[in-house]
């Protein structure tokens, strides 16, 4: 089978190994057939070479990359059987691999009515539900998420679905053509920091999502931003210290929240609810899907922020778009 590695950062190079055989399955385990993966924000650093503490994998065979949609092929699951579709997350980022051993515990099965290019959005959806569950109900809330990238609309999307009364969306780079599509009343096109020091009383959101991440500014511009007894919630992966405006904080009786996401099998199914629901987000939300063999030109066009581009996808070579 095949495998990625990277000898150095931002490069990979291929190898040929041994499929995995049922005696290196453990109990819950499954062998998965790459099927279509996606790249995520958090594997850019890894792809550049940077040591991220909570996962050290930068380097390691099949990094970075963790969002997968896979057919079983080996099972020591009651969950899933040989030959099911299934969506997750990859233990320590090893999905740039033909075959993929995975905990169960991170998957679920695939809806059949969705193809793998569509099924690999459960992923992501199910860390954004995750984190919307963390926070209290949004009917009838102004809600701003800082950072337009691939996640940060997913929030906007969930955010109109759950029943914010408005929606704004902060980012450097211009997406307001995409802003009807992503439940946006409005899109500012500036840095946070400017926005959050123009807004009047009014105009106060309710709930400040960081979907940026690994900026202790962003946090602090969200704190700026909300109104007196609203809430922060921190997506964006964050660095291991940040100061924080704690006076403001607490004059303002924030609440904060963050968003890791801890039950995987629960917020995977229910984004394969939403997922099934909301044919826009099929449509519009992979804009970009590269073979095997054009990994890196894949992660260079994510690695870079611009108007037109959302989620990037993988497929094995020869399987199509």
């Amino acid at each position: 089978m095949w495998i990625l590695k990277q000898p150095g950062p931002c490069e990979f190079t291929r190898y040929d190994v041994d499929v995995p055989t049922s005696e290196e399955l453990g109990d819950g385990d499954v062998l998965l057939e790459f099927l279509f993966g996606s790249i995520c924000g958090s594997d850019i650093p890894k792809y550049r070479g940077i040591m991220d503490p909570d996962n050290p994998y930068t380097g390691n065979p099949g990094v970075p990359l963790h969002e997968i949609v896979g057919r079983v092929a080996l099972s020591r699951s009651s969950r899933f059987r040989t030959g099911d579709r299934v969506v997750g997350i990859v233990e320590e980022s090893r999905g740039l691999s033909e075959y993929i051993v995975d905990p169960d515990k991170y998957l679920a099965s695939v809806p059949e009515s969705l193809t793998d290019r569509e099924a690999v959005i459960m992923q992501p959806v199910a860390t954004v539900l995750s984190s919307y569950s963390r926070v209290r109900s949004l009917a009838g809330k102004r809600v701003a998420v800082l950072g337009l990238g691939p996640l940060g609309v997913l929030f906007t999307h969930i955010a109109r679905s759950l029943g914010a009364a408005y929606v704004v969306g902060v980012d450097r780079i211009d997406r307001a053509d995409i802003r009807e599509q992503f439940g946006m009343d409005e899109t500012v096109t500036v840095e946070s920091r400017q926005w959050a020091q123009s807004l009047a009383d009014d105009e106060r959101p309710d709930l400040v999502i960081d979907a940026i991440g690994h900026r202790e500014e962003i946090v602090a511009d969200a704190v700026t931003a909300a109104r007196p007894g609203g809430e922060v919630l921190v997506y964006g992966l964050p660095e291991d210290w940040y100061a924080f405006p704690m006076r403001a904080f607490f004059r303002k009786g924030l609440t904060m929240a963050a968003g890791a996401t801890q039950s995987w099998d629960t917020y995977l199914a229910a984004a394969g609810d939403y997922v099934v629901a909301h044919g826009d987000l099929r449509r519009g939300y992979i804009t970009h899907a590269f073979p095997i063999a054009q990994v890196s030109e894949a992660f260079e066009l994510y690695a870079t922020p611009a108007r037109s581009r959302l989620k990037v996808g993988l497929t094995p070579d020869g399987a199509g778009a």
